[in-house]
């Protein structure tokens, strides 16, 4: 797909994209490649993910995407030799352990993010740099009460339990998840008002990314979608997630390159929240879909996040700007998904 003519960094310009060989960022690696871009990828274990310089190489032809090794992504001036030449810094790697313990978590992701910003300030070729958040950084995890979820929003009730006194217990892991996302996000716009860069900042909020990963064979029912997978199986753990929104994993991309590319896009938080997520629906869909296939009961009075996502028409402005049509349908999603259970 051609990218738009008024683009803020050109076809041809070289990205980098950090944590590559994630769900979320294979699909930011492969949208930025469709639209022309030229892609430099950062894994701690190069060996490991040969697959990736494969696969794209095979997709869109040598020489479009290149295959780094960065260990500390932590450590500043990690990136000091993988930003030089490009054009614009996709900061997708994040800690995910879910582990209780805010000192293990926190710290860590946010000298991720600023060891990122720090080597993209220090190469003036670079113009725009965009940071995946999480809809953790925002929620106000409210169900059945409808409150308007903006820009301005932040899960602050989250950095408050993440950061009570020990003792640390196994159920504060989400809470210390949501709030290394919410600390590293307040850390680059931090960054940006006091540093005051040549580049263009923006930052991505995708909540329960819905899709297949990009090489299933390889990647497996990987991330969030390995729910999904564990409820087609008849494993109820699904149950632990809460009501949500939910996003295709090609748009979660595609709101990547949007952020780094479109002229207009400065300084804005870009809300990924395509369609709004409860098991109860989504099973009741799966069931039409597979009339053959048994599904467990989706937890009883779940509720719903009744959030008004005020920023959602502007994603879908980004989105059409690429030349999509809007989000996804959920359904085409899901049954993407869901049937290469079937086969």
């Amino acid at each position: 797909m051609p990218l738009p003519s008024d683009a803020a960094l050109p076809a041809g310009s070289l990205v980098l994209v950090t944590g590559a060989n994630g769900l979320v960022a294979t699909h930011v690696v492969n949208e930025a490649l469709s639209y022309g871009y030229r892609v430099r990828g950062t894994v701690r274990d190069p060996h490991k993910c040969a697959w990736l310089q494969e696969f794209y190489d095979k997709k869109y032809g040598p020489g479009k995407f290149e295959l780094i090794q960065v260990k500390r992504l932590d450590e500043e001036g990690s990136l000091g030799e993988a930003v030089k030449g490009c054009a614009g810094v996709i900061h997708v790697a994040s800690i995910v352990s879910f582990g209780p313990d805010p000192n293990a978590t926190i710290p860590e992701s946010i000298a991720f993010t600023l060891s990122a910003l720090k080597s993209a300030a220090s190469s003036p070729a670079v113009k725009r740099f965009v940071l995946t958040s999480s809809s953790s950084a925002a929620t106000q995890g409210l169900f059945n009460t409808p409150y308007d979820l903006t820009p301005q929003s932040w899960n602050t009730a989250a950095v408050e339990k993440a950061w009570a006194p020990p003792p640390y217990e196994p159920s504060g892991g989400v809470a210390v998840y949501s709030a290394s996302k919410v600390q590293a996000e307040q850390a680059m716009w931090k960054f940006m008002d006091e540093q005051n860069p040549d580049f263009v900042a923006n930052s991505v909020l995708p909540d329960y990314v819905l899709g297949l990963p990009m090489n299933l064979e390889v990647q497996g029912y990987t991330s969030s979608v390995s729910f999904l997978a564990g409820l087609w199986n008849g494993d109820t753990s699904f149950k632990v997630l809460y009501p949500q929104f939910s996003v295709d994993a090609g748009d979660a991309g595609a709101l990547h390159v949007a952020a780094l590319a479109n002229p207009t896009a400065k300084g804005e938080r870009v809300f990924g929240y395509a369609d709004n997520k409860t098991w109860t629906d989504w099973i009741g869909r799966l069931r039409g879909m597979y009339p053959g296939h048994q599904f467990p009961d989706p937890p009883e009075n779940e509720g719903k996040d009744m959030a008004n996502v005020t920023a959602r028409p502007r994603a879908e402005e980004l989105l059409k700007w690429l030349g999509r049509p809007g989000f996804r349908p959920l359904e085409e999603s899901l049954k993407e998904v869901c049937d290469t259970m079937a086969l």
